[in-house]
């Protein structure tokens, strides 16, 4: 019997492949090789992802933090997940991936990975903010790692589109407004002290009743934008504006903040009366895109309040009215925007879209007053002939070349003494030009409810050294 011989490959092509095997191995970089070894360590470019404090039921902006390899073997990840995987109320993308978990992800050597991270809170009914935590565990080699997430969830009354009668609304809970809402004829939305609303992109509130914004010295209400995080702080335009109708009465606005929106507060409450419809007392309006207070033939009051970069006015009152503004401050510097018209103007008259003229009869009254910014003419008053126009000025300080009757004007910088006006700190420094220049009209505290001596400093702050 003959034996059937084994065949082994040619000798030459079984050698040729095993060199080219042994070169492609040779020249693959050493990043690209994957260790095993636990000893390879990781850095983490941070060891918490810290969210401000969100209105639930609302995602939060995306953080991000990176994981880097700085040896040169490559690794590969066992897994990459949440602490608390899909019952987490964050979520992750990985290297563009959305996932809650992640396995087998190499990472090559001298390389990075970027996980970002959002949030997203269930309500709690809960009227304090409380806390969400999780984390991002990660492991190779045998070895573990983690990433601390920490949010806080603020559960809200959400309002969306609503007609309002006769309710107040308190500290308890912030007061979320979407699209609109709307105080009706002859009813009355009370504020309490320390309340909270925040409006929604785009958002308003209308007033054609009343409006009782009802803070005090330590505690003041908010008004504002519905993002938290640090870059929306100083962010125009976020939401529409405060409307008080026609027909709107009894209005008043007290130590409230007013912030980031298109408009402060649209009033436009013409009557046959000189009764002033809207008052406003020891409360900021700033940041917006367009006005801080807009008027139109109405009777506004305001005293120590305090406005501030604004993007056309930090005051437009037009077609007449009945104003008065007493120990306030009206700042346009620094300025979010580019501008080269006057920050405060007063005006008889206003052009409507059909080109028609708008008149009516305007009382005006400042007294102790700021008026500055970073325009030759911070103030201008306009009269159509048409009309019955009364001033009644008072030591106020103006940014002005031409001056008014009872005015500082001056175009020195930072000629009223601000402290700091490029964090828009305006309160008065100690070799303060505005320092005991007004006189006493009987409102014997300032903004901070610091008390007046008899010689007042001029605009919302009284100076008081040590």
């Amino acid at each position: 019997m003959r034996r059937r011989l084994k065949k082994f490959p040619n000798s030459s092509s079984f050698f040729l492949s095993l060199v080219i095997f042994l070169f492609v191995l040779a020249c693959r970089p050493d990043e690209e090789l994957i260790s095993k070894s636990p000893g390879l360590k990781l850095i983490i470019s941070q060891d918490t992802v810290l969210f401000d404090t969100l209105l639930t039921s609302r995602g939060s902006i995306t953080r991000r933090f990176r994981i880097f390899n700085p040896n040169k073997a490559a690794i590969k990840f066992s897994r990459i997940t949440l602490g608390k995987g899909n019952s987490s109320d964050y979520s992750l993308t990985i290297n563009g991936r959305e996932t809650d978990e992640l396995r087998d992800e190499i990472l090559f050597g001298n390389d990075s990975l970027q996980i970002l991270v959002s949030v997203f809170i269930d309500p709690q009914d809960q009227n304090l903010p409380y806390l969400v935590k999780d984390s991002v565990v990660f492991d190779w080699n045998g070895n573990s790692g983690n990433v601390k997430l920490v949010a806080y969830g603020q559960d809200a009354v959400f309002v969306n589109g609503e007609t309002l009668c006769d309710v107040t609304w308190t500290a308890d809970r912030p007061y979320v407004i979407y699209n609109y809402a709307l105080v009706d004829t002859l009813c009355t939305l009370t504020v309490d002290p320390g309340a909270q609303i925040f409006l929604y992109n785009g958002a308003g509130l209308f007033v054609k009743g009343s409006l009782k914004m009802l803070g005090t010295k330590d505690e003041r209400i908010t008004v504002k934008n519905t993002r938290f995080d640090a870059r929306y702080q100083q962010a125009p335009g976020q939401w529409d504006a405060i409307y008080f109708l026609e027909g709107s009465k009894a209005n008043e606005v007290n130590y409230a903040d007013i912030s980031n929106g298109s408009i402060g507060l649209r009033i436009g409450t013409p009557d046959e009366d000189n009764i002033y419809d809207v008052v406003i007392n020891n409360s900021t309006i700033q940041h917006m895109d367009s006005l801080g207070i807009l008027a139109i033939t109405s009777d506004v009051k305001v005293e120590n309040t305090l406005i501030y970069n604004c993007g056309q006015y930090l005051i437009g009152n037009f077609a007449g009215g009945n104003y008065s503004y007493d120990h306030c401050t009206l700042v346009n510097e620094p300025n979010f925007f580019f501008r080269e018209d006057e920050s405060v103007v007063f005006s008889d008259n206003l052009v409507l879209a059909d080109n028609s003229l708008l008149v009516s009869d305007l009382n005006l009254k400042i007294r102790n007053t700021i008026i500055w910014g970073s325009e030759e003419e911070e103030l201008l008053i306009s009269e159509s002939g048409q009309s019955v126009v009364t001033k009644t000025f008072e030591t106020s300080m103006v940014k002005s070349v031409i001056g008014f009757n009872n005015f500082f004007p001056s175009q020195e910088s930072n000629f009223p003494g601000f402290t700091n006006p490029f964090l828009f700190d305006y309160t008065l420094d100690s070799l303060s030009n505005a320092r005991d220049k007004g006189s006493d009209i009987g409102i014997s505290i300032d903004l901070l409810g610091i008390p007046r001596d008899l010689n007042p400093d001029l605009g919302a702050y009284e100076r008081v050294d040590d």
